[in-house]
């Protein structure tokens, strides 16, 4: 039944509109997402649970990275995944869901996040890191994995053509230290991913796919929504691999 909606879905769109995977659709960057970005993208939006309310599956929505662009018939549309990262499968899963929804993946945008805030000197706190670590690290890195392996594996120069790449979500609590936070946990799973996301840029560059990273500050206290979005769009369509773009106070 999921595979033959996800076939009628994907006879609405053109052939040339990119295809987003995005982790996390439920947050705060995910919700933007959707309602900014889905004049320029099809997307996979993966929940962890609740109702799917951010946006209709067609929708007229106004980009504020470029308002003037847009026109009244502009439509947005997506294909809800609810998974359970915690779930060793979901990221074989996600990948088979959003590949039979839309055919192809260009992009794969890891805005998966769990914020548990605790010190370093709690046994509880410490037998709680597995799972924070896999939620903000492992699986979303699991995810990009799949979808390498079910379908950009074998079309490197077709991966080059489209520009396709993953970009994960880190934050500046990787790169310093915010003493008496409780950050420890959070802090050393956003600093793996930017670890692990340089590796994966090594290595899945023979296939023409490109890694890079997002590491703002708190949005939108301290930086914009708009000015993580647009760092999202200008990695999208750039050419760089490798990166750590750290989004800050001026």
């Amino acid at each position: 039944m999921a595979a033959r909606a996800a076939e009628m879905t994907v006879q609405q769109f053109p052939d040339d509109t990119r295809v987003c995977l995005l982790l996390g659709a439920g947050g705060r960057l995910g919700r933007n997402f959707c309602r900014y970005l889905g004049t320029r993208y099809r997307i996979a939006a993966v929940y962890h649970k609740g109702e799917v309310d951010t946006v209709r599956h067609q929708e007229q929505v106004i980009d504020p990275l470029a308002p003037e662009s847009q026109s009244p018939q502009m439509r947005t549309y997506f294909y809800p995944i609810v998974a359970d990262l915690a779930n060793p499968k979901s990221a074989e899963r996600i990948a088979e869901l959003a590949l039979a929804a839309f055919g192809h993946i260009d992009l794969v945008v890891n805005g998966a996040v769990h914020y548990d805030l605790g010190p370093g000197t709690s046994v509880e706190f410490l037998e709680r890191l597995p799972y924070q670590l896999t939620i903000n690290a492992v699986r979303p890195l699991q995810v990009a994995v799949e979808v390498y392996r079910k379908s950009w594996k074998s079309t490197p120069e077709e991966n080059r053509r489209f520009g396709r790449n993953v970009i994960n979500l880190s934050s500046v609590a990787a790169l310093n230290v915010y003493p008496d936070s409780g950050q420890l946990g959070y802090s050393s799973c956003k600093a793996a991913l930017i670890m692990a996301s340089r590796h994966l840029a090594s290595e899945l560059r023979p296939a023409g796919v490109r890694v890079n990273v997002v590491a703002p500050n708190t949005f939108p206290g301290i930086v914009s929504v708009e000015q993580v979005l647009a760092a999202l769009c200008d990695l999208d369509s750039g050419s760089t691999t490798g990166e750590v773009r750290v989004i800050d106070r001026k």
